[in-house]
């Protein structure tokens, strides 16, 4: 039977917690291809004849639907949007089959799976364990704002993601932060090459890998992954990655110019922007030190500080009020542009 995982989470989420739409029929699906002028993807199409769309843990993802019963419909767009995620996330389906994360409000694209059934199944499984058997969301899941998740609660998501579909490279960076937040350097650092080498397009797997082997005192390998990080980041944007390898080039006391000049090359601007996201930053000591420890590649005056390490927070108290209905985590693998 298809859709098995499906099927079971179906049988045993509380009520409410998972919505399928009813069964979409032929002229429905066939209908919507004429209307996006494309062919469904099979796996999505073969989703769709027993579920048309869902609603999956009070909207956090919302599987989109070609009938009239359809929690929320395809519409025509330039890449095969078929889910909705919390947060302004768009989910496309690639022409290779892998499933794809567009970030809300940004251009961030993450693999976030090898096929639809598997990063349904990973979805699932990452989703689930945070609400109980009533179907609200576990207090015991977040951090004391309400929002963020612990980092063993992350970690357990990570891995059960893992489990459905080992391909995804958003779950390995997820994991990765999470071992990252619990001082776990040398399993982070395994977590983030995973993600870089299912994701080489994408950029922050390889920045966050050379964040951590600056930490871990490995700078020379720090400085090669922000150099793939910079040529995964064509133009102006990758400027800040190669300041971050200079930094590391320089810290493992190997020239620095080269790193330097190709992100002067990229953005001439850039010790400017740095300048004034130093002074922007005077509140949040972590920005700061970023800022900092950049700007002294072009200006080695400057004191270098260590790269900043999350600490742990502490788990929130068994007095706060339980996120409500329809909250969401930030994803722990959110990675907006460098600062500037």
């Amino acid at each position: 039977m298809y859709f098995e995982g499906f099927r079971a989470a179906l049988a045993r989420a509380p009520e409410g917690l998972l919505r399928p739409g009813p069964p979409a029929d032929d002229a429905a699906l066939a209908a919507a291809e004429v209307a996006l002028g494309r062919p469904l993807p099979p796996q999505y199409a073969l989703f769709l004849r027993s579920f048309d769309g869902a609603d999956l843990f009070h909207e956090s993802i919302v599987i989109l639907g070609v009938g009239p019963d359809a929690y929320r419909k395809l519409e025509p767009a330039p890449e095969f949007i078929f889910a909705e995620a919390a947060g302004g996330d768009r989910l496309l389906l690639s022409d290779d089959g892998t499933v794809i994360r567009v970030r809300g409000g940004s251009d961030e694209r993450w693999l976030a799976g090898s096929t639809f059934e598997r990063w349904l199944d990973a979805a699932l499984a990452r989703e689930e364990i945070l609400f109980g058997d009533d179907g609200e969301f576990l207090l015991e899941a977040f951090e004391s704002d309400g929002e963020e998740l612990t980092p063993l609660f992350a970690m357990r998501q990570a891995e059960r993601a893992l489990r459905k579909d080992p391909g995804s490279a958003e779950s390995h960076h997820d994991r990765g932060v999470a071992c990252w937040r619990l001082g776990r350097l040398d399993h982070a650092a395994e977590a983030f090459a995973a993600a870089a080498e299912r994701d080489p397009g994408n950029p922050w797997p390889c920045f966050d890998l050379g964040r951590v082997d600056l930490a871990r005192k490995r700078p020379a390998a720090a400085a090669t992954a922000f150099r793939r990080a910079a040529e995964a980041t064509p133009g102006e944007e990758g400027a800040r990655f190669l300041a971050w390898a200079a930094r590391a080039a320089r810290e493992a006391g190997e020239s620095a110019d080269a790193d330097k000049q190709a992100a002067l090359a990229r953005s001439p601007g850039l010790p400017a922007d740095l300048r004034r996201a130093l002074e922007a930053a005077a509140p949040d000591p972590a920005a700061a030190e970023e800022a900092e420890a950049l700007l002294s590649v072009f200006e080695p005056s400057r004191r270098r500080l260590p790269v900043f390490i999350p600490p742990v927070r502490p788990q929130p108290p068994a007095d706060l009020p339980r996120p409500g209905r329809g909250a969401r985590p930030r994803s722990s693998s959110r990675r907006r542009a460098p600062k500037r």
